[in-house]
């Protein structure tokens, strides 16, 4: 029993177990072999024991080994790329547990890996095109929400804002949610006229702040809705010397309107002429719907 107790105290001294903590920041996407910090330096060892203390970096948890020592200069450095969107996604913080471990004695050293972000990911919209119908006696004024550019960078590395091509009709108004993220809005400056320009295409554009920024694009197609905002109109001369029932004049009226509100009616609009009734003078005779031309008998 004597030599049982003897054995375990042995093994105790043996089985020195120092835990510290150290930790490197870095950025990340680091080439492979890329020097992180010199870890013998840093925890007071000699890089010339590490070799024969069988040095080596385990993970802690599910981590994959990200990191390696080199066991003659004693430099931590990057075994596997780093990614910190893809192993922490939009957390402010990105930490990687690692641990040193050496033998004879026993020691494990615990290390912090902490990934900055860089500016690797460019806005994306998620269509390449946002489409607006938007009526032509909409009031200048109104606003239209546009879908919000994503970036899966974090911080100043983010969609910081958004600009609009110089155009005629519209304006851009940018906002911040919650949390920084930004939207834009569509403001109609002018009023929209159809029978000028029935469709619109804007590039839309949202920057970063990294440095060099980062860009995304898309195109804002605007179709414009017709509105029956115009009278056909036309011009006749008759003279006074015209037997009954003989054709006075062929007229023609047009409506720049689109499809139903430019379809044409063509009447005898209630006025005398020296006290006789126009009706009673005058009438239409042709297609008085859907046909732009008529003779006024």
């Amino acid at each position: 029993l004597q030599g049982l107790v003897c054995s375990f105290a042995f093994f105790l001294q043996t089985l020195h177990t120092a835990f510290g903590d150290v930790s490197y920041s870095f950025p990340e996407e680091m080439k492979r072999t890329s020097v992180i910090g010199n870890i013998a330096k840093d925890l007071g060892l000699k890089a010339s024991r590490l070799s024969a203390r069988k040095a080596r970096i385990d993970t802690e948890g599910n981590y994959e080994r990200y990191c390696d020592i080199n066991q003659s200069t004693g430099d931590l450095i990057v075994a596997e790329r780093i990614d910190r969107e893809g192993l922490c996604g939009k957390k402010a913080s990105c930490v990687l547990k690692q641990e040193l471990v050496l033998e004879n004695p026993l020691e494990v050293q615990r290390i912090s890996l902490h990934v900055q972000d860089i500016n690797d990911n460019s806005p994306q919209f998620t269509e390449d095109f946002i489409k607006f119908e938007i009526g032509e006696s909409t009031d200048k004024g109104a606003r239209f929400s546009l879908d919000e550019a994503h970036d899966a960078d974090i911080g100043q590395n983010m969609v910081q804002s958004y600009t609009l091509e110089r155009n005629e009709y519209f304006v851009l108004n940018v906002n911040t949610k919650t949390g920084g993220r930004k939207y834009a809005e569509l403001i109609l400056d002018k009023e929209l006229d159809r029978e000028q320009q029935h469709e619109l295409k804007l590039l839309l554009t949202a920057v970063d702040g990294g440095s060099p920024q980062r860009s995304g694009t898309v195109v804002i197609h605007v179709t414009v809705l017709d509105a029956n905002d115009n009278a056909p109109s036309y011009k006749a001369h008759v003279t006074e010397n015209n037997k009954l029932g003989s054709s006075l004049r062929s007229v023609t009226a047009r409506d720049p309107d689109w499809r139903q509100n430019g379809t044409v009616i063509y009447s005898i609009l209630p006025g005398e002429v020296n006290g006789v009734p126009v009706s009673s003078l005058l009438s239409v005779n042709g297609e008085a719907r859907g046909d732009s031309r008529c003779e006024v008998v």
